[in-house]
């Protein structure tokens, strides 16, 4: 029905109007009705489209004063920004430490690469007086990364405050309420309700399948148990097994040294070669070189030319990783302190000398030697300024002066009596003091021996005098034959008045005389005599001979001598070595290899065991002589040569030893019977009032025979007696 209604209708609105009847019936009406209902509908419609433009202007004017408003709202929010720009940090030297700015006037770089001056400053007095001015001086902070002063506000301070006491920052923060999250792992009920696949609770095909083929393997006894474990069984006698060792673990090769100044493109000036630097460079050879390319300087790194020599310091870095063993060096962690002796205190090693207690002063020129007489009463002592000075020890008073005609070198006390071998004006002379003794001449000593008069011993002997006039006879004889002449000295001359009896021409200087323990030998050193063999010639006294030990001496020059306190040995020191001879015997028993360049003197201990050599360049060697012929000890005190070391006399364990420094140095040397246990070697004491003089020090040194004190003898031409 209804399509058949929309049929007639359309029909009726298709057709013409012509075709239209023209009459005035029920349907005329009914379509003027509908038009008037249609007219009526559109005048509404009309109406409310204007309704909705006029709503539309007004949105559009009020969209407009809003969009002034989010306008303004946007220059706010600019503001805003800007104010952000402003917090946000102007240092941009991230996380570089400030300490490294302290000598500077900026702490850092802004993004414009602009410094930031340093604007902060003042100290805790400025602070205070800044804060009785400013109100809001509590509330300020400083940011030294950034060189300026925040001031926190209400809202800093309220955040400040509730997290300090353990609170969350913002009041508005729900700390009732609890966010759930997804989370998988914790579900353990389906979201789901669908049932589970067959497949999770039937047996598997491939399970079956697999079980099926180990059962086949096991009936057919392929696979069998495993084999019960063996008993433990221990052989308690059997040694322990060695551990196998381990290879050493792989060494990491050597690291290259990192290039310096010297390698840079634009080195320094002073890294620069000179003309005569680069010459030199250019004439050392390649291993030599402390550099291996010259340094040059060049404006900018493109300007740097190819490196010539890459090929072959590559190579040669190959052959180092290649061919050049490695070891790993075991460093260990040890006190110093630990590895150094525990050595006493001097204080409990006494008595030694420490100040001086007597000066003798009457010499003008360099004292050259030194020598106490065996009672410890008196002193003698040579100088270059041609006098020999007999001292009273006690005193200081000068009890004799004896003036040569060149200068005094050395000079040495009898061990027997009180008699005196001098060394000057190229000749030994051998004087008479003038002093007595509580020995009478013919009587018997303590060992038993008959006492000789001092007169009796320094007469020429019918044997000893020469042959014919005196003067032809040193016109005849040759350096050899007058260094072992003996010859009195005439009675009518000063020396003779002065005591000199015996005299005896050298060859060359002697720079020590030394007398043997029974005081019937005497030995004098000339290093720098013509003839080999004088420079070691040994006197005797009683027969008033002189006797040349040595040929020739290997070794170079001798430069000190010493008897042996208890054998027939005799100890001659050349340059560089020591050697013990046997005087009976007439053989050598030992040489000493000192490993000092140039040596000075040499003393023995009084048990015979111990040597100790000084030496010129500054060293002091200690042999024991049932060790071997390498030294015991080296030791190294002083700054300059070592002139003198003497062993103490007596019974007290002293050394001595007088360097050009103008000090002399007390050791503390105890020996001990025992064999097993080494000398104590303590140094005790530097004694220090001497003063150089032409680059020379303290020239000789000699103990006192009964105590602990010390003689020294000077180039500042003073002798001093340290108690």
């Amino acid at each position: 029905a209804s399509l058949a209604g929309r049929e007639f209708i359309l029909q009726r609105d298709c057709a013409p109007s012509s075709a239209m009847p023209d009459s005035s019936g029920p349907s005329d009406d009914r379509a003027a009705g509908k038009r008037k209902r249609e007219q009526e509908r559109g005048e509404a419609a009309e109406e409310r489209r204007k309704a909705a433009e006029a709503e539309q202007a007004e949105d559009d004017i009020d969209g407009e004063d809003s969009d002034e408003g989010d306008s303004d709202e946007a220059a706010d929010e600019d503001d805003s920004s800007d104010d952000s720009q402003d917090d946000a940090p102007r240092n941009r030297i991230g996380n570089v430490p400030l300490e490294w700015y302290k000598d500077e006037d900026h702490v850092g770089y802004d993004l414009a690469g602009e410094k930031i001056i340093r604007t902060l400053s003042g100290g805790e007095i400025d602070a205070l007086l800044e804060s009785k001015d400013n109100p809001n001086a509590w509330r300020t902070i400083k940011d030294h990364k950034n060189q300026r002063e925040i001031v926190l506000t209400d809202t800093d301070l309220e955040v400040i405050r509730r997290i300090r006491k353990r609170m969350t920052p913002s009041a508005a923060t729900d700390t009732t309420t609890m966010v759930e999250f997804d989370n998988p792992d914790a579900r353990i009920h389906p979201l789901n309700s669908a049932h589970p696949p067959k497949s999770r609770f039937l047996p598997s095909k491939w399970e079956r399948m697999r079980v099926k083929k180990l059962v086949a393997l096991l009936r057919e006894g392929k696979i069998r148990p495993p084999p019960p474990p063996e008993p433990e069984v221990w052989d308690l006698w059997a040694d322990d097994v060695p551990k196998r060792r381990k290879g050493p673990p792989p060494l990491p090769a050597p690291k290259l040294i990192l290039p310096g100044h010297a390698e840079s493109y634009n080195p320094p000036s002073e890294y620069l070669f000179s003309a005569e630097e680069k010459k030199a460079w250019e004439e050392q050879d390649e291993t030599d070189r402390a550099l291996s390319h010259i340094p040059e300087r060049f404006d900018a790194l493109r300007r740097v030319p190819a490196y010539k020599e890459f090929i072959v310091d590559r190579f040669k870095r190959c052959l180092d990783l290649y061919l050049i063993p490695r070891a790993l060096r075991q460093r260990m962690n040890v006190d110093p302190e630990s590895l150094l002796p525990k050595l006493p205190s001097p204080k409990d090693l006494r008595p030694f000398p420490t100040h001086v207690s007597v000066s003798y002063e009457g010499h003008t020129g360099m004292v050259r030697g030194v020598a106490v007489e065996a009672s410890g009463q008196w002193l003698a002592t040579v100088s270059s300024d041609n006098t020999l000075i007999i001292w009273e020890v006690a005193s200081g008073r000068p009890f004799r002066s004896i003036k040569f005609n060149g200068p005094a070198t050395a000079v040495a006390w009898s061990p027997r009596c009180t008699m005196l071998v001098v060394a000057a004006e190229d000749a030994i002379f051998f004087v008479d003091p003038g002093i007595e003794t509580a020995a009478r001449p013919g009587e018997k000593n303590v060992s038993g021996e008959v006492e000789v008069s001092i007169t009796s011993m320094l007469t020429l002997r019918a044997a000893a005098k020469p042959q014919g006039d005196d003067e032809n006879a040193d016109k005849t004889e040759g350096a050899k034959a007058r260094a072992v002449r003996w010859r009195a000295v005439e009675p009518e001359t000063p020396l003779y008045t002065s005591g000199c009896r015996l005299t005896i021409s050298t060859d060359g200087d002697v720079q020590q005389v030394t007398w043997h323990p029974k005081g019937n030998y005497c030995a004098a050193v000339s290093p720098k005599a013509n003839a080999p063999s004088n420079q070691c010639i040994i006197h005797a006294l009683h027969q008033q001979k002189s006797m040349r030990p040595f040929s020739k001496l290997k070794g170079g020059q001798v430069q000190s001598c010493a008897f042996h306190p208890t054998k027939p040995h005799f100890i001659v020191a050349t340059m560089r070595s020591v050697r013990i001879y046997d005087l009976q015997k007439q053989e050598h028993l030992k040489q000493l290899v000192s490993g000092a360049r140039w040596i000075s003197s040499v003393t023995v201990h009084n048990t015979g065991d111990h040597v100790v050599v000084g030496s010129y360049d500054r060293r002091l060697v200690w042999f024991d002589l049932d060790f071997g012929s390498k030294p015991y000890k080296t030791l190294q005190y002083h700054d300059r040569a070592v002139r003198c070391a003497a062993f103490h006399p007596g019974k007290f364990p002293l050394l001595a030893c007088a360097s050009d420094d103008a000090t002399v140095s007390i050791l503390h040397t105890k020996v001990f019977t025992d064999l097993m246990q080494s000398p104590m070697i303590v140094p005790v004491k530097r004694l220090r009032d001497h003063a150089v003089h032409q680059g020379l020090g303290v020239l000789s040194c000699a103990w006192h025979p009964t105590q602990p004190w010390l003689f020294t003898a000077g180039a500042d031409h003073r002798v001093y007696l340290w108690a």
